[in-house]
């Protein structure tokens, strides 16, 4: 892990002192000893391979993330040894932290549905800005945006399910209309949930470009080469589009689309079927929580409704 940052913030120490893997019971073994090998630089493949084996259903979604849509050469993969030499040695490290994780997030808060709403967003996220990606011809790595999508909300996460009675203030201010960045530093003295989501993936030495995934307003690339840039933007396009379609207006969605034609230029339409292809993956991954979360989002039903809007217009 990363070194434990400084205690000069009561609320920030506060976060860390409750994901301290060594403070925290509901963190699982098996999620350790896979940070355990992210963090390490003489893990290798078979280290990764035994460790996972060891969770069969870390092993099931991890042969579905890597057989769907976003990762699929073509050739079904069917064991984890494949799954790393067909998507990648560190693709494979962070996804299958990623998945491990979130099954411990469940675990660990109180509040589920809520939890498995949240995840679930960042997963119809995720599947949507690897088909961004090839839709645009984006100079993404393809490997990396998936992961880079999925945890651009860690921060709000992480509030979410160690310290849900400041989540249910700040969601109290986002229900109001105020800005989830106003909601946050107004509840957790002066912290973003980005600023939490980067500190803590610091903390367990995630990769750089998952830190800086997580900013909400990137700056644009100037280059059609510039991928860091391109895959900022992408993950916080995907996640703005999402949680729109989830809670949003039509206004919003128009202005999202405005604001990042000069990136990728994508219109109304293709960010409606950009979303029902996310949806599409999501289902077809037939995980409990993801189909749950979308169940409980209600997911068809809104985007049904935003699109005969925006079609009768």
């Amino acid at each position: 892990m990363g070194t434990f940052p400084s205690a000069s913030h009561k609320t920030l120490t506060e976060i860390f002192s409750k994901v301290n893997m060594s403070e925290l019971p509901a963190m699982s073994n098996h999620v350790q000893e896979l940070l355990t090998l992210l963090n390490s630089k003489q893990t290798t493949a078979q280290d990764l391979a035994d460790v996972i084996l060891k969770d069969a259903s870390l092993t099931t979604k991890l042969l579905q993330v890597v057989n769907s849509a976003y990762y699929s050469r073509g050739v079904p993969v069917t064991c984890v040894s494949r799954a790393i030499t067909a998507v990648g040695f560190n693709t494979i490290k962070e996804l299958a932290m990623t998945l491990a994780l979130f099954e411990d997030f469940i675990k660990a808060g109180v509040e589920k549905e809520e939890i498995s709403k949240l995840l679930t967003k960042c997963f119809l996220s995720a599947s949507q800005a690897k088909i961004l990606c090839k839709a645009k011809k984006l100079k993404v790595v393809e490997e990396e945006v998936f992961i880079c999508t999925l945890l651009h909300e860690l921060g709000k996460i992480i509030i979410l399910v160690y310290m849900p009675e400041l989540y249910r203030k700040c969601q109290a201010l986002i229900d109001r209309g105020y800005s989830n960045q106003f909601a946050a530093k107004t509840i957790l003295n002066d912290l973003t949930f980005t600023q939490v989501g980067m500190e803590i993936a610091r903390f367990w030495n995630f990769s750089e470009k998952i830190v800086l995934s997580m900013t909400d307003t990137p700056p644009q690339p100037t280059s059609r080469l510039d991928s860091q840039l391109y895959l900022l933007n992408v993950a916080a396009f995907c996640n703005r589009l999402t949680w729109i379609i989830c809670y949003g207006t039509e206004l919003e969605l128009a202005e999202l689309i405005l604001h990042y034609g000069p990136i990728f230029p994508i219109t109304t339409n293709e960010a409606i079927t950009l979303m029902k292809k996310g949806i599409e993956a999501a289902e077809n991954i037939s995980d409990k929580i993801i189909l749950f979360g979308l169940s409980k989002l209600a997911i068809h039903s809104k985007l049904k409704e935003k699109s005969q809007t925006i079609l009768s217009k």
